[in-house]
């Protein structure tokens, strides 16, 4: 199931342009794309359990339905117009520049989403041996 439904996804085209019901098959793609995307952006930042509890639209935070509904925008939008151009349209780019920015601020903790007090930092709890101490964990040396 994808991070955003077709609303999400139209709102960040030009209607005169694309719209969505009419590429069904691209759009399921993309979409799929786009939640791969952003769960790989966000593995190492936010708990496994969460999410893995993003499963369908109605589950998925508002913050993550904009980035996951600009990136879907632009992988339509340079499906779409990439014959008409060696480049990438500029329109898909700014679309994927916007929602690619959106993940890096989730990652250094400048955009906050929904429902998630805390984002998983590695410190000393995550390595062994652990005695919550500021002392080296490992030492040429020494053997724990």
């Amino acid at each position: 199931m994808a991070f955003v439904d077709d609303a999400d996804v139209q709102i960040h085209l030009p209607v005169d342009k694309i719209r969505v019901e009419e590429v069904p098959d691209d759009l399921a793609r993309a979409k799929e794309d786009s939640e791969r995307i952003i769960r790989g952006y966000l593995a190492g930042i936010i708990d496994a359990a969460v999410l893995a509890l993003w499963a369908d639209p109605e589950t998925t935070p508002a913050q993550i339905r904009a980035i996951a509904g600009r990136l879907t925008a632009a992988l339509l939008y340079r499906l779409r117009f990439s014959e008409q151009s060696l480049d990438d349209p500029e329109y898909a780019q700014t679309k994927y520049n916007e929602a690619m920015k959106m993940l890096q601020d989730i990652i250094a903790g400048n955009l906050i989403i929904d429902g998630i007090t805390d984002t998983t930092q590695f410190d000393n709890t995550y390595f062994e041996p652990n005695d919550n101490s500021d002392d080296p964990k490992f030492t040429m040396a020494g053997r724990y």
